[in-house]
């Protein structure tokens, strides 16, 4: 879903004053008292390599470590993997989308309802077409949302606010997410914190989405309240395992009759976080970079524009 996929893996703005939850559960059976050792009768498989939601980007004497993150997280998801906090002890400063630990909250909260609140005059009501006003209304009223407390946001800010009510009934909470975690740790090790783009910025990339995006967030937050736990499992299971296969499946299914969006959201950035990501590789110091787990992956994705340009991208 579109929505989700710029709320939890895209754009950590989204997600400042907001809790998430979902804790991975495993099925582990025990044998029945009757039934022989599974190894008395089964050949010992080889092992299968871990991978995880990290690369070490390398040429020469110049690396990076490159984390695709999901900006929500349960608590019980934590420890991170000792590869991953190692290399981040290991590195000289950390590189994230925002500086989690510079933004104003209240004034960014302020900042959206500016860009995304409908002046008078104007609501939902008179700005979406009946037909897809009533879906809105129907969907807000199966969720227990007055219509009066979402006429007022423009569909993108809509959106956000209707997925945060789903997440935080769902027990998720935003200060685990995998940026806040490093955000804290760098602020503890008083490690330097290098902000790639502003708060205002995202916020900007979302009100500029186009009308047809904005609409079919709206639409999307309302009706994926039915498998929204599952949905959001199976992803957080794929980063879990470091399955960029799957991420970039969501990346297709999510972007493909969007390619405006794919552009704003991805491409553009991607393209523009790549300088000065070869800059730092090329200062002899060690850098952290963390950023949304769909821009790792695709052909425009920081892993192929890596390997591009000559680097060895190797997962951790």
């Amino acid at each position: 879903m579109l929505n989700k996929a710029i709320r939890i893996l895209l754009v950590p703005v989204c997600i400042l004053a907001v809790s998430v939850a979902c804790q991975a559960t495993k099925d582990r059976t025990a044998p029945s008292p009757n039934s022989a050792p599974a190894a008395a009768q089964t050949p010992a498989l080889p092992a299968v390599p871990v991978h995880h939601f990290l690369w070490h980007i390398s040429r020469g004497h110049q690396s990076l470590y490159l984390v695709g993150s999901i900006h929500a997280l349960n608590p019980d998801d934590y420890p991170l993997p000792a590869v991953m906090e190692n290399a981040f002890r290991h590195s000289a400063a950390l590189v994230e989308e925002i500086n989690l630990t510079t933004v104003d909250t209240a004034s960014m909260q302020q900042e959206a309802l500016r860009m995304g609140g409908y002046p008078r005059g104007k609501s939902l009501r008179t700005e979406l077409s009946p037909g897809i006003y009533e879906k809105v209304a129907a969907g807000a009223q199966k969720l227990g949302i007055t219509m009066q407390r979402l006429d007022r946001l423009r569909p993108w800010l809509g959106s956000i606010a209707i997925l945060d009510m789903q997440l935080t009934r769902a027990g998720y909470t935003a200060s685990a997410g995998v940026d806040h975690h490093f955000a804290d740790e760098a602020q503890m090790a008083n490690k330097r914190i290098i902000g790639l783009e502003t708060s205002a910025f995202q916020l900007r990339l979302l009100a500029d989405l186009p009308a047809k995006v904005q609409q079919d967030m709206l639409l999307e937050s309302l009706d994926q309240a039915v498998n929204f736990n599952r949905e959001m499992q199976d992803l957080i299971n794929a980063w879990e395992k470091g399955d960029s296969a799957a991420l970039e499946k969501i990346l297709k299914q999510d972007f493909g009759s969007y390619p405006l969006a794919y552009k704003l959201l991805i491409a553009d950035r991607n393209r523009a976080w790549m300088p000065r990501l070869l800059r730092m590789l090329h200062s002899g110091r060690q850098y952290f970079v963390v950023v949304g787990a769909l821009h790792m992956v695709g052909a425009d994705g920081l892993l192929a524009r890596f390997e591009r340009a000559g680097y060895k991208v190797e997962q951790l």
